[in-house]
């Protein structure tokens, strides 16, 4: 080959060298690029669904306050005892309270249902290692106190909830089957009386609890949607 030519095929040669680490490169910024919008995607469907399970939890949340109300209000009726401390705070919690109905008292023996969160998108969060694809931290954070620390805690208090009602049970078996509220007004001294209040004090703290993951919970929601209304 003369010399011009080889000069001339060098620069060929370099110039197609050139191209072609160009074009891998463009098409690695590509397939970057869709990696993270595929993510990025992912991401959000994950943001979508823990909205849409805490929504559901909420609901469930509001039921279950509802449904201790009277047992609240039928011990209040006999004695204010949750509002006579201040720790209570039973003046920021009125929605616990309600009129008594006397003829309905008996569920003051009982324990009410738990709650049971709706965690199926968080866990796959957790389990598939995607939490990187939630970029807000604080707001992944402020989940994960919601499912880990509020969730435990909820779960403790109930297994109190769930031995003290044994308890009752086994001490309490005649005057749950045949007490009325008038046996239970008169008996206000008797130790029957503080152990019901005992056992309902602990279902209030479970529903104080309840309310701790409500508020957190429209917190969440509510960054969610800033979140996602960024897109």
């Amino acid at each position: 080959m003369e010399t011009g030519k080889t000069s001339k095929y060098l620069k060929y040669a370099i110039g197609e060298i050139i191209l072609v680490v160009i074009g891998i490169l463009i098409a690695l910024q590509i397939n970057n690029w869709n990696e993270a919008r595929k993510e990025h995607k992912t991401g959000v469907q994950f943001l979508k669904g823990i909205r849409s399970d805490i929504n559901k939890d909420i609901v469930l949340v509001d039921s279950i306050l509802k449904s201790n109300e009277q047992t609240f209000s039928i011990i209040s009726s006999i004695d204010s005892v949750f509002h006579k401390k201040s720790y209570h705070d039973a003046k920021n919690n009125r929605h616990l309270f309600t009129q008594p109905d006397t003829l309905d008292f008996e569920n003051v023996f009982y324990r009410n249902v738990s709650f049971r969160p709706i965690n199926g998108t968080y866990n796959s969060l957790i389990a598939d290692g995607k939490t990187a694809l939630i970029q807000n931290k604080p707001l992944l954070d402020k989940i994960q106190r919601i499912y880990n620390e509020n969730h435990q805690r909820l779960a403790s208090n109930y297994e109190a909830i769930k031995s003290l009602e044994i308890g009752i049970t086994s001490k309490y078996a005649y005057e749950k089957q045949h007490w009325t509220y008038s046996d239970l007004k008169d008996a206000k001294n008797q130790p029957i009386f503080y152990d019901l209040v005992n056992f309902t004090e602990e279902k209030y703290w479970y529903c104080l609890n309840l309310n701790r993951i409500k508020s957190n919970s429209q917190e969440v929601i509510s960054q969610i949607d800033k979140e996602l209304s960024i897109d």
